[in-house]
């Protein structure tokens, strides 16, 4: 088990205070929303979350990629401050490094930092697809995964 703290009200906005945000919605409303993003062992994976924002991801079955994507996934929705990760996984291929968003970042800048090379930004960009649909559009606060080299 390890834990993963993101910026809460950063994010994706999938529930509003109207929409009833009970534990049990969003935990409903963040498996949709993995399953819409199309990532790979979606289907394998349960999202439980509690009062405090915190949301607990459980599952098998799955790539160490499409781990760090669900994660990501899960904990860059508004709302959302902690992620429990409590996914097994079926490779042994080494976890990725992760990287919170600041203000006046871009993937170039960013892969700059983390790889010595801005032309680098592209495996960044890979790495985060579906949840960037493009390398110009990243947020403050936004949690993004950086392979390895």
């Amino acid at each position: 088990m390890s834990l993963f703290s993101f910026v809460k009200d950063a994010g994706e906005k999938l529930w509003d205070t109207v929409s009833g945000k009970t534990p049990e919605n969003m935990s409903e409303k963040l498996k949709s929303h993995l399953e819409k993003l199309n990532l790979p062992g979606a289907e394998n994976v349960n999202v439980n979350v509690d009062e405090s924002g915190k949301a607990e991801v459980t599952g098998e079955g799955l790539s160490q990629e499409a781990k760090e994507k669900v994660l990501v996934a899960v904990g860059n929705v508004s709302g959302i401050s902690e992620v429990v990760n409590n996914l097994k996984t079926t490779d042994g291929a080494e976890e990725s490094t992760y990287y919170t968003v600041k203000s006046g970042d871009t993937l170039s800048a960013i892969a700059k930092s983390q790889y010595g090379d801005a032309n680098a930004y592209n495996k960044i960009f890979e790495a985060n697809k579906p949840m960037l649909s493009h390398p110009d559009k990243i947020y403050p606060g936004q949690t993004l995964i950086i392979p390895k080299k």
